[in-house]
Order: C-alpha cells, then sequence, then structure tokens
C-alpha cells in the first residue's frame, strides 16, 4: 500500500497503527505512512503517540478518501476484536460522519449501561450538586432539565423523553 502513493490507503494504515502495541509495530505502520505522505507532509509524532497524531492528521485532510470497499473490510477487520462491531461498517452504510475516524474503544457492544428514563427531581432539591459542578442542559418545547456530569459520565448517555420529544444524549 505504502508503495502506491495512493493516499486512499492511509485510512486503512492508520486502522492496523492503533492495534499496534509494541513499539515495532507502531514504528513499521508510521514507516509505511511516512513513505506514502511523504516527508513533508508526515505529522511530527513521537514514539508514543504515533496512532493519535496520524489519526488528527487524517482529520485535517478530508480530501482523503479511503479505497471502495472500506466499510466492508472495517467491519470485518473490527470484528477480530468484537463481533458485535462488524455489524456497524458494512459496505453500503449510510453515515454523517467519516468512518476512518471511527475506532474501537474497548468497551463492547452494550458494555456500558445508559440510563434510560432517568428519574429527576427539582432543582432546589439537588443538594448534593456543587456550584462548580457541570450539568448538560437541555430545552425541549419549553421543558428544561439538566443532567449533572458526574451521574453521566459512568454511563456516557442518557435517554430520556423532554417535553414530548424523545432524545439521547451522548459525550
Amino acid at each position: 500500500m505504502a508503495e502506491t502513493g495512493d493516499l486512499a490507503y492511509a485510512p486503512i494504515l492508520v486502522d492496523f497503527l492503533r492495534l499496534q502495541i509494541y513499539y515495532e509495530g507502531r514504528a513499521t505502520y508510521s514507516t509505511y505512512l511516512d513513505q506514502l505522505v511523504g516527508d513533508e507532509a508526515k505529522p511530527d509524532s513521537t514514539e508514543r503517540d504515533e496512532w493519535m497524531q496520524w489519526s488528527e492528521w487524517l482529520a485535517n485532510h478530508p480530501e482523503i478518501e479511503p479505497p471502495r470497499g472500506y466499510a466492508g473490510w472495517k467491519g470485518r477487520f473490527l470484528a477480530h476484536i468484537d463481533p458485535d462491531m462488524g455489524a456497524f461498517f458494512y459496505d453500503g452504510v449510510k453515515t454523517r460522519i467519516r468512518l476512518e475516524e471511527a475506532v474501537g474503544g474497548g468497551v463492547p457492544k452494550d458494555g456500558i449501561p445508559d440510563l434510560i428514563n432517568p428519574s429527576s427531581i427539582p432543582a432546589l432539591d439537588a443538594r448534593y450538586l456543587k456550584s462548580t459542578d457541570r450539568v448538560f442542559g437541555v430545552s425541549i418545547n419549553g421543558e428544561h432539565r439538566a443532567y449533572p456530569l458526574r451521574i453521566l459520565n459512568p454511563h456516557e448517555m442518557a435517554n430520556d423523553v423532554l417535553g414530548g420529544v424523545p432524545f439521547a444524549l451522548a459525550y
């Protein structure tokens, strides 16, 4: 791939780089990427952060599109790590994000339980909150609710209904 000079292969090499736990593997894939993009275009990476540097580099180059069949390939690739991940990536998948920026986080699908229609209390009764606590404020159709970050943290997502509208809050 590196010898082709075709930048469409950069997302695949970055995906492979993500899984390299040993220095030798990271150095090998970084070298392939260096060769593919050229010395002047490559990011300034250190021994431990190659994947992050190359991911940011790729994010800053939206003109680079992965090769045809990338979505299906990525699904099969990620399914080796977590079989459930493969279901999200397939050829023809409709997406509003760049698939090359989507990565597995190490937690299996549904491994972090979301909050579903969490109970709420009036603000004056929330004595456990400090004035410095961060909250996500949501207002829909004249109804307002605050979701404290420290309650959302272990869940990373809440599904709720506010103002008669179902919504998902993720961060």
